[in-house]
């Protein structure tokens, strides 16, 4: 999802450079008649950026946002919005905050979503380890959404004591 997005706002940019700066190598040039088909030029594919690349950024990421739904909506309500600072929780070691951030959107590497490599999916209680249940898991400090949003002590409990897991 980023990549591309972050990919068409940087050929944006690049497509305004090339409009407006005399010293870009295609400034001023016209795009010529296509001699393959299956091959697209970049001034015909493109178009300037029209605000800064941050907010063109935040601009498609609320709208790919939007396009989710609930996912979104669940996002939102625990306080995760497309922006360009770093989530709560970034002055914790890199292996906790990667933990909470793939616990807060609901992906990581769970042995559920592992079951086509023949991984068990069942954690050590027993039930399958889907990332729903990580937050809930008997053997484990349990967490909320709302938790894991500021991050609270029971958040990074919970981060911490699947940090090498997920």
């Amino acid at each position: 999802m980023a990549s591309g997005l972050t990919r068409t706002v940087i050929t944006k940019a690049e497509r305004t450079k090339q409009a407006i700066d005399n010293r870009h190598l295609l400034h001023e040039h016209s795009a010529v008649r296509k001699r393959l088909g299956s091959r697209s030029s970049f001034l015909d594919t493109s178009e300037a950026l029209e605000t800064t690349p941050t907010d063109a950024r935040t601009t498609e990421w609320q709208k790919q946002w939007n396009s989710l739904g609930s996912q979104a909506a669940q996002w939102k309500e625990r306080g995760i919005t497309p922006d360009e600072c770093l989530a709560t929780g970034h002055d914790q070691p890199w292996a906790v905050w990667k933990t909470l951030n793939r616990l807060r959107v609901g992906e990581g590497r769970c042995k559920a979503s592992m079951k086509k490599w023949n991984i068990t999916t069942s954690d050590a209680c027993g039930e399958p380890q889907t990332m729903e249940h990580l937050m809930n898991c008997t053997q484990a400090p349990q967490c909320t959404g709302d938790d894991l949003a500021e991050p609270t002590a029971a958040a990074l409990a919970c981060a911490n004591h699947w940090k090498d897991e997920i």
